[in-house]
């Protein structure tokens, strides 16, 4: 089916995993960075050789005018798929407003602005999906800091809000809720190393005890997107290894 998809934080993990796996034929996949053309254009290439055409977005989500911009920029939008996230690990004893304010201007406001503007073409068209990609750490509290908690909790309840307020358009709104993906940011995050210990107690609480990895995300993302799901909307489906159960 011809759509236009865009994948936010597509330059590699679950963004990149995402656009290539719903990269096909008679699509258009719009790749969202921010300033990493090297990086998303290796992920361009692997969608053009699933037959997709691509289109490649620069732009910083902290601002909202350049999130606006973005979404001008991407024109008509079939397919919104909010991904990009930025990770924040302060203890809450440090946590300063600003560090507060930053995370949740990417996690939060961004898909928001972006759902507000790109769901007038898709109500219009009379049918849009719109995929809100959250964490388990919802659920657990942890283990990272209270700002990135908190801002997945409120994008659960954009989600569900969304879901509500553009259903009688044709479209549907919903989250996927990674568990402990293993991707090149986590390790970054960790310092550059990964800990067997921390590895081998996340597996020990998994009902699936494999590492997971972001095309695990996929057959959701596909579901999700096709006409199959009309009747599932405000939904949070937890991809986790049963690492948590909603």
């Amino acid at each position: 089916m011809t759509h236009r998809i865009l994948v936010t934080g597509a330059r590699r993990g679950i963004g990149a995993a995402l656009a290539v796996g719903l990269a096909e034929p008679e699509r258009t996949l719009l790749l969202h960075h921010l300033a990493a053309p090297d990086e998303v254009a290796q992920v361009a290439q692997r969608c053009r050789e699933r037959g997709a055409r691509v289109e490649e977005l620069d732009a910083d989500l902290s601002d909202p005018a350049a999130v606006q911009a973005l979404a001008e920029r991407a024109g008509p939008v079939d397919v919104l798929v909010n991904n990009a996230a930025r990770a924040s690990n302060v203890d809450i004893r440090e946590l300063a407003l600003a560090e507060w304010q930053q995370t949740f201007a990417v996690n939060v406001s961004a898909p928001m602005l972006l759902a507000k503007s790109l769901a007038v073409g898709m109500a219009e068209r009379g049918w849009g999906r719109i995929i809100n990609i959250t964490s388990a750490t919802v659920r657990m509290g942890g283990p990272s800091g209270p700002s990135y908690v908190s801002s997945k909790a409120a994008l659960i309840g954009l989600t569900r809000a969304l879901a509500r307020a553009l259903g009688r358009d044709g479209i549907t709104v919903n989250a996927i809720s990674p568990g402990a993906i293993q991707t090149q940011g986590e390790v970054e995050l960790a310092g550059g190393r990964e800990d067997p210990a921390a590895i081998a107690q996340t597996l020990a609480k998994q009902a699936i005890p494999r590492r997971l990895v972001p095309d695990d995300l996929i057959a959701a993302a596909r579901f999700l997107v096709s006409d199959g799901a009309s009747a599932t909307t405000g939904q949070v489906i937890e991809v986790g290894g049963g690492l948590v159960y909603r």
